[in-house]
């Protein structure tokens, strides 16, 4: 796998999913968990008398992926050596059941999920775990792209990809995989991308004028297969497992989960949704770090939320960011715009609606992603559902 093909520790991620600590005593125990140094290895080593290193493919929190050979098997392989902390160590002794779940529940390979080949201990101390070897993630690219977006195609082909997954974890294991974004979804293939033109060019120099030369000027790429494989199932849940309060990155969060309204599968289409307009646009749909103003964006982006979904909000999150509404017989609404900054604000004017982020013959997309960010999630689609949606048979030239 690349560097980025481990978020669940190896790649941290742009937003964390809880802010750090205040607490003395919590931040002492990071600060002395960060002192723990990573595994020490060099070219040539041995691990689990079969898999010799070759190279360094990326550090993390968690922990260190090297490449390596299977010296009996004759493949490559990522072996993921988690740091010596006991927290950690829990952690992915956790994922790994999980990982062993999904291979027994997929002997064909056929699920788009990361294939995880074993577990071992080495020296004692060092829980590793093994992976098939990857290619880079679709942040990767995106970012290599100047933020250009990609294709239609490709995003048509990595949409239905992702639903099938979910069809996959949903419907087979009861499953959710609760941390859906651009890092966690890699391209099979590693082969480089391949030069190519950026068909909406035009439009991304008019919407970014004053973009730097060197991004007018770079190379767009396009990957050498669309083809994805899902990972980073440090935090997938199942359904009678007990859920967090808070899950997901920030900007993909579902909006039960920012009012702490209870979640189940339907949270990953949403963050679906997300991915897709973002794979289009170049940019995070919701670029947020607030709760309040999170709620505002998606308002603005989508619809305001149907009546009676925020009287079920969590008391807690009720005093946060709901205010009653004095034109509705006493039902609530978000706290915005009177308790947002003037900065806030702004950003929240200037969200544009869905319809208006796509192009003219790309309203099928726009529609498609307004069907996954239902705010209502009792009456978002299932993966299995989502799958019939007309965009994903209609046919793009670009």
């Amino acid at each position: 796998m690349s560097y980025s093909s481990y978020s669940s520790g190896v790649e941290a991620s742009p937003v964390p999913v809880v802010p750090p600590s205040d607490n003395k005593v919590g931040s002492c125990e990071a600060r002395k968990k960060d002192e723990v140094e990573h595994f020490s290895w060099e070219a040539g080593m041995l691990l689990n008398g079969k898999y010799r290193i070759t190279k360094l493919l990326g550090d993390g929190t968690f922990g260190r992926v090297l490449l390596a050979e299977d010296n009996r098997a004759g493949w490559e392989v990522a072996v993921k050596v988690i740091r010596n902390v006991p927290k950690y160590t829990r952690n992915a002794k956790r994922e790994a059941e999980i990982l062993r779940d999904i291979r027994e529940a997929d002997p064909r390979r056929s699920s788009s999920c990361v294939v995880m080949h074993e577990t071992f201990t080495h020296a004692g101390v060092f829980f590793c775990l093994v992976f098939e070897v990857l290619g880079a993630s679709l942040y990767d690219l995106l970012k290599r792209n100047r933020f250009r977006g990609f294709w239609m195609q490709d995003i048509q082909d990595i949409a239905r990809q992702c639903l099938e997954a979910l069809v996959f974890l949903h419907d087979d294991l009861q499953l959710t995989h609760t941390d859906l974004k651009l890092e966690n979804v890699l391209f099979k293939s590693t082969d480089p991308p391949r030069p190519a033109e950026f068909p909406r060019e035009a439009a991304w120099l008019e919407a970014h004028p004053s973009s730097k030369e060197k991004d007018r000027r770079s190379q767009y790429l396009r990957p050498a297969s669309s083809r994805i494989k899902l990972i980073d199932f440090g935090n997938a849940t199942y359904e009678l497992e007990h859920h967090s309060s808070v899950i997901n990155t920030r900007q993909y969060r579902a909006p039960e989960v920012i009012l702490a309204m209870g979640w189940d599968d339907r949270s990953d289409m949403w963050s679906t949704g997300c991915i897709l307009m973002e794979l289009y646009t170049g940019e995070l749909l919701f670029r947020t770090h607030d709760s309040l103003e999170h709620l505002a964006l998606i308002e603005k982006a989508i619809e305001p939320f149907p009546v009676g979904m925020l009287d079920v909000t969590g008391d807690r999150k009720r005093e946060q960011l709901l205010e009653l509404d004095p034109q509705a017989n006493g039902l609530m609404r978000p706290r915005w715009p009177s308790c947002l900054s003037n900065s806030s604000e702004c950003r929240v004017r200037s969200q544009r609606p869905l319809a208006r982020l796509v192009l003219q013959q790309h309203t099928l997309l726009a529609e498609f992603v307004a069907s996954l960010l239902i705010l209502d999630p009792h009456r978002r689609p299932s993966a299995r559902s989502a799958l019939a949606h007309p965009f994903l048979f209609e046919t793009f030239p670009d």
